[in-house]
């Protein structure tokens, strides 16, 4: 009987070939960005969530994959403060030259962070005093790019499908959920919640949240 195996990156590594290997699914989300820190007194704005893409229905034949894979996991990115006041972006993640995501885009003094762009974009950072931009699924799927960071001001952020704004390791997150985006001032969801903007002249804005990369692998029984 076949069987499979789900193997979570959380941090860049290198994936080798199981030789009773047949064939694999991949589920990568980039890394959420930060949020930022105002200009002057007031509030910032929130970063980007990290973008989401899975292999196509079929799945990849062991055939097609190289003995070893680097696998790069995008790092959230920081929230910014007094000193180095715009967010940062947070970092793609990929399996290989086989499939990669973008992470989110940080929020500047000027402007919100943009959500990461793929199969299933992350949720877009809010100005100043709005709540976190949500991302969407497909239809039939809870799987979605990581929220946006809510803008600095005290309001919540946003949602990554069904999961509410700030939520990190929501259930089934190794392949059906990411996290949602930061409330003002905290750091977002993990996996790829975007960072909530600061509020001066005491509270810095959030980091993103890194990403993930997830490798499902289908195996043939070990007695045959």
């Amino acid at each position: 009987m076949p069987r499979n195996r789900v193997c979570v990156y959380t941090a860049s590594d290198t994936w080798t070939k199981d030789p009773k290997l047949y064939a694999i699914e991949l589920v990568i989300r980039g890394a959420g960005a930060g949020g930022s820190w105002p200009a002057g007194n007031g509030n910032g704005h929130g970063g980007g969530g990290g973008a989401v893409v899975r292999s196509p229905k079929r799945r990849i034949p062991a055939a097609e994959l190289p003995e070893t894979v680097p696998v790069v996991v995008g790092l959230g990115g920081a929230g910014g403060n007094g000193t180095n006041r715009a967010g940062g972006d947070g970092g793609g993640s990929a399996f290989g030259d086989i499939l990669e995501t973008e992470g989110g885009k940080g929020a500047t003094t000027a402007s919100r962070g943009k959500g990461g762009q793929s199969m299933l974009p992350g949720g877009d950072g809010s100005q100043a005093g709005s709540a976190g931009g949500n991302a969407l699924n497909v239809r039939y799927s809870t799987l979605a790019g990581g929220g946006g960071g809510a803008g600095g001001g005290n309001v919540t952020g946003g949602k990554s499908a069904l999961v509410p704004g700030g939520t990190s390791n929501p259930a089934f997150w190794q392949t059906l959920q990411s996290g949602g985006g930061g409330a003002s001032g905290a750091a977002g969801g993990f996996p790829s919640g975007g960072g909530g903007g600061g509020q001066a002249p005491n509270i810095p804005a959030g980091k993103g949240a890194n990403g993930c990369v997830t490798v499902i692998e289908y195996l043939y029984d070990e007695d045959e």
